[in-house]
């Protein structure tokens, strides 16, 4: 990496916090948050220091993200549970947080936002080998639980887990392709070897969230990359490949055919009618609960904290013979927040994603089209942004890939 960072300075400082909140990610909720504190502090106690202004043009889209931290302090006014309310606000200071601290920091450089990725790859690609030992040395138990829909461990929770895998996949082809990062001399091939067993190890977990993101980001990638090349022949070819891989592994991985049994027997029970203890029967209710409520109060939802307090009382008065174990939040973060801020919730997280595109340097940078291509994916069938990992995950590198733009 070309540029040093020096602990004397805003960007040295928060370079080195950055790796902290990174490891963080894999390790220890309680590091994020210290990781995350600490960054906020370092910005407040340098703005005299170092001059940076709080919002120039260039930062928006970065600073967009803020948007749901303010408009949970908007919101807060109108909360039916104040310590619920100020408990939520509390938990969404990281949307205020992070991408300020990122946004102050002066043009890090191409390199160092490329360090960070690779240094999430090279932690992921660590944290994967210890999952992988685990699994294998307890192959027919873990094997035998993916058919009850219980998952191989993973550091933290294995949903975000798997997002983290998933990107960090699509970055080391991304990098691996592209060939223009200069952290070392042994770029490629370091690239090379965790494009490969990223790939394999997100088949292993066989954790759909994460498999579906990575193919749909893997799509992009191949367009891409075709009309970059104006290599024509690559498209047919290239998704052609990445059809047949899912099937290869169906037949040679174990735990991902278990997967797939899973889950046509969960469909067999949705079409039933059977919603019991099945992973997409209560998804799918957890859609129709949180419709109805919101339909109720569509402008200014149930209030700031109030999801799951508004979801378990509709559950009890509506659907009684639902157990309690079965009663889920909204597992969508759009609809979650349209349960809890009505369709200023709604709007809020969609312009998280939309506004960045504002500028036109954001669709030249493919690397943040992927990365909000498996973010905005999960958000589809996830409350992403209602774990800490998945916010923080969003987050940091969501505001990294778009400091790229300044340097674009």
């Amino acid at each position: 990496m070309s540029q040093n960072f020096s602990l004397k300075t805003y960007e040295g400082r928060t370079f080195y916090l950055l790796l902290l909140l990174i490891i963080a990610l894999i390790i220890s909720p309680a590091l994020m948050s210290i990781a995350t504190g600490l960054l906020f502090i370092n910005y407040i106690a340098s703005y005299n220091k170092d001059v940076f202004k709080i919002v120039n043009l260039s930062s928006l889209p970065i600073l967009s993200a803020s948007i749901l931290f303010f408009l949970s302090v908007v919101f807060f006014a109108f909360a039916p549970d104040y310590p619920k309310a100020a408990q939520q606000l509390w938990l969404r200071l990281p949307w205020l947080a992070l991408p300020f601290s990122i946004a102050a920091m002066k043009k890090p450089g191409k390199d160092a936002v490329d360090f960070l990725i690779a240094f999430l790859i090279f932690i992921i690609s660590i944290s994967s080998v210890w999952v992988l030992i685990n699994y294998f040395y307890n192959y027919d138990f873990y094997t035998a639980q993916m058919i009850v829909a219980k998952p191989i461990p993973t550091p933290l929770n294995h949903i975000r887990y798997s997002l983290m895998l998933s990107f960090a996949s699509i970055a080391s082809i991304f990098f691996f392709v592209k060939n223009d990062t200069r952290i070392s001399p042994y770029d490629r091939y370091f690239f090379a070897f965790t494009s490969i067993f990223l790939f394999a190890t997100l088949h292993i977990l066989a954790v759909r969230s994460g498999l579906f993101s990575f193919y749909l980001a893997g799509i992009f990638l191949i367009i891409y990359f075709t009309f970059n090349t104006k290599k024509w022949w690559l498209l047919p070819v290239l998704l052609g490949f990445s059809l047949l891989l899912p099937f290869l592994a169906y037949k040679n991985i174990q735990s991902f055919t278990n997967k797939i049994a899973y889950m046509r027997y969960d469909f067999e029970q949705i079409v039933a009618g059977n919603v019991g203890h099945n992973s997409d029967a209560r998804r799918l209710q957890s859609y129709e609960v949180a419709w109805a409520l919101s339909k109720e109060k569509p402008i200014l939802g149930h209030g700031l904290g109030q999801v799951e307090a508004s979801s378990l009382a509709y559950y009890e008065a509506n659907l009684p013979l639902v157990e309690a174990q079965n009663r889920k939040i909204p597992h969508n973060q759009f609809l979650f927040n349209l349960v809890e801020m009505g369709v200023f919730g709604f709007l809020g997280v969609l312009l998280i994603f939309i506004l960045p595109f504002t500028q036109k340097s954001t669709y030249k940078n493919t690397l943040y089209v992927a990365f909000i291509i498996i973010m905005g994916s999960s958000c589809l069938v996830e409350n992403t942004f209602e774990s800490q990992q998945g916010m923080m995950f969003f987050l940091v590198f969501a505001s990294l890939l778009l400091k790229k733009n300044e340097d674009a």
